[in-house]
């Protein structure tokens, strides 16, 4: 199983990390003692991923861990000095395994420099090299990773892109070892690359010397690789995965390979598997011991069960056998009390078995123990230990007595038993999902395929027809210029800065209850939830009446539009409803009038003018839809992001209302 990147695998990533050049910084996380988790934003893409552990691998991922709850001294430093930075820059340092990215915020650049050899690094420095945080202090010989030291990066190897022939040869035939070591250590090509490349040069790898014309074919090789990278990635199986390479490798040419158009997707799938399958076998073999330790309660519940039976029938057997024969035991024990009163218990038993013991009777006896004043009798195959200083009443009431005890304990028993079993059928039921370990299993973000209407405020009305909102003045214009038709319908609100609103009726006929709609929408997202206003003028014209022209000398605004003619007035109601939709496990938030969004969403609260701010709004929204949904949404609803209920909320102060 692969465990470190080859310095053609950081080529290859740091080539396509090139690609999240000016996007921002959200947030940093220290997932693990050696991993962390930077949250890029870049503009028409949105949030990215990047996951880099020491000394193993750095790349984009979909299967982001959990972020811890508080946050680490390192990573608390790091988000001082990058949020909201701008990546500008990422590069590889030399053709070593140590990826640089170089980030802006205002006039100020840093550093974050990932080391990926041995047991790896990460740290950050100012433009001067010098170390502002180091997830691993370290000292060594020739340079130290501690706070406020200069970065020195270890010594560079031979980049195998800049060699000359000679110079090859001159490393080759100087070197005490064979070609592919040589290759492989000295110029940091890892042993996979150096077989590669004596593969593709047709150069036998156990050389001890080359000539110039291997010399070249090697420079060919290696020149051919870089070429390659970037064209398709693989993951290499056996049965299971062990690899993951940026191009095809002559080496893996028989094995079976899953093809991917991105190395950081590669490595992503691959190193995830990786971890899912680690995580799983943790949790299977936990599951084993859970359910054994539950298995063997079960086993010896059921042994005790059987044996309080069993005791249950053997005591009170040794009761019935002693008032079986009451009279010749009763004889035997007073007798043996009496002697006792002029006798040792030796002489007791010389007596006994000489058969002179006076009224005992010693074909009964099968033993005697003094010590513990006890005898040994048999009836019917049957021995039966009897206390000398007791009756045979007496004796067959301890008897009966201990089969009383063990009956006792028979009901207990059968409710430990009964537990274990729904325990165990639990334990089953649930499998491995029953085991919690500290290590997350990663989960997928499932991205949602957005529609072209979606970079606009949106609603289906309850009849069914499409009706989109400006969000600004830039919106407004390309609403109206590029996506309202000659069928659609404009609405707004008699106020200055409201949305541009159309209904998108594809040539059917709308009814009143989605203009009514329209109208409330056009409303709630207008000035006059700022106002606190419970409801505005509205109106609705055709697009031939809607125009930027204006009467000479006049001035429009962006965003704001001329209309002539005849308008068909009405009143917005300034409220909303917010709620949850789902499809194909995916959640949504969205908010629309109450009429249309009620019949579409079992989870709705409802939104007015108040005075709560954006954040607390959308966590009274969140607390309200957790409560009113059932166990099963509720874990989904948990994990929304407050940032997605605000981008819904009208400008202003809101209330929220359980809905009516």
């Amino acid at each position: 199983m692969k465990s470190n990147m080859t310095s053609f695998d950081v080529f290859a990533v740091g080539s396509e990390l090139n690609e999240l050049i000016d996007a921002r910084l959200n947030k940093v996380y220290q997932v693990s003692s050696n991993e962390l988790k930077i949250v890029l934003n870049l503009k028409d893409i949105g949030k990215i991923n990047l996951v880099i552990e020491c000394g193993k691998r750095i790349h984009t991922t979909q299967y982001p861990k959990p972020s811890p709850t508080s946050p680490s001294v390192f990573a608390m430093t790091l988000r001082k000095y990058l949020v909201n930075s701008i990546l500008q820059d990422v590069r590889q340092i030399s053709f070593d395994r140590i990826i640089e990215l170089k980030f802006k915020k205002g006039e100020d650049f840093f550093l974050i420099i990932v080391e990926l050899f041995g047991k790896g690094n990460i740290l950050l420095t100012n433009e001067e090299s010098r170390i502002l945080a180091v997830m691993h202090p370290q000292r060594f010989k020739i340079r130290n990773l501690i706070g406020r030291e200069t970065y020195i990066p270890p010594p560079p190897k031979l980049n195998p892109f800049e060699l000359s022939s000679n110079e090859l040869i001159n490393i080759v035939n100087e070197s005490k070892s064979n070609l592919v070591k040589s290759l492989a250590s000295n110029l940091g090509l890892g042993g996979l690359y150096a077989e590669e490349i004596c593969l593709r040069a047709n150069v036998n790898k156990n050389s001890e010397k080359v000539d110039i014309i291997a010399a070249n074919n090697l420079l060919k090789s290696i020149i051919d690789i870089k070429k390659e990278i970037g064209s398709e990635s693989y993951i290499i199986s056996k049965i299971h995965p062990f690899d993951v390479v940026p191009h095809p490798i002559t080496k893996y040419s028989n094995y079976k390979k899953t093809s991917f158009t991105s190395f950081n997707n590669a490595l992503d799938e691959f190193y995830t598997k990786y971890e899912v399958d680690r995580i799983d076998n943790i949790k299977e073999e936990r599951f084993k011991e859970k359910l054994s330790v539950f298995e063997t309660r079960l086993k010896d519940q059921e042994d005790a069960l059987n044996r309080f039976k069993s005791n249950v029938i053997k005591y009170k057997e040794l009761g019935n056998l002693i008032f079986s024969d009451f009279g010749r035991l009763s004889n035997i024990l007073e007798s043996i009390t009496e002697a006792k009163r002029f006798f040792n218990w030796d002489d007791i038993i010389r007596k006994i078995n000489t058969g002179k013991g006076k009224n005992i009777e010693a074909d009964l006896i099968k033993e005697i123990l003094p010590n513990e004043g006890s005898i040994i009798v048999t009836i019917n195959d049957n021995d039966i230990r009897l206390d000398v200083t007791k009756s045979a009443s007496q004796n067959a009431d301890f008897y009966y007595n201990k089969s009383k005890k063990f009956k006792s304990k028979i009901n207990g028993a059968n409710i430990a038993i009964s537990k274990t079993k729904d325990k165990l059928k639990s334990i089953l039921d649930e499998g491995s999902k029953s085991i919690h370990i500290q290590d997350n299993k990663p989960k997928k973000l499932i991205v949602k395929e957005k529609k072209w209407y979606e970079k606009f405020r949106w609603f289906t009305s309850s009849d069914g027809f499409l009706i989109l909102g400006g969000r600004d003045s830039t919106s407004n214009e390309i609403l109206v210029k590029k996506h309202m038709s000659k069928n659609d319908i404009f609405v707004h609100a008699d106020i200055h800065g409201a949305p541009a609103v159309i209904i998108k009726t594809e040539g059917k006929p709308v009814p009143q209850s989605t203009i009514s709609e329209a109208y409330d929408f056009a409303a709630s997202f207008s000035k006059a939830w700022k106002h606190n206003l419970v409801a505005i003028d509205t109106y609705w014209v055709n697009p031939t009446q809607v125009s930027k022209t204006t009467e000479h000398g006049e001035y429009i605004s962006k965003g704001a539009f001329v209309i002539r003619g005849k308008r068909n007035i009405g009143k917005g109601k300034v409220e909303l409803g917010i709620g949850i939709f789902f499809k194909d496990d995916i959640i949504s938030v969205f908010s629309a009038p109450l009429t249309s969004i009620q019949t579409q969403n079992k989870y709705v609260v409802k939104l007015v003018p108040g005075r709560l701010k954006s954040k607390e709004t959308a966590e009274k929204v969140k607390d309200f839809l957790i409560e009113i949904s059932n166990d099963t949404d509720q874990i989904k609803i948990k994990e929304i992001p407050l940032t997605d209920i605000q981008i819904f909320l009208p400008s202003g102060g809101c209330e929220v209302l359980k809905r009516s």
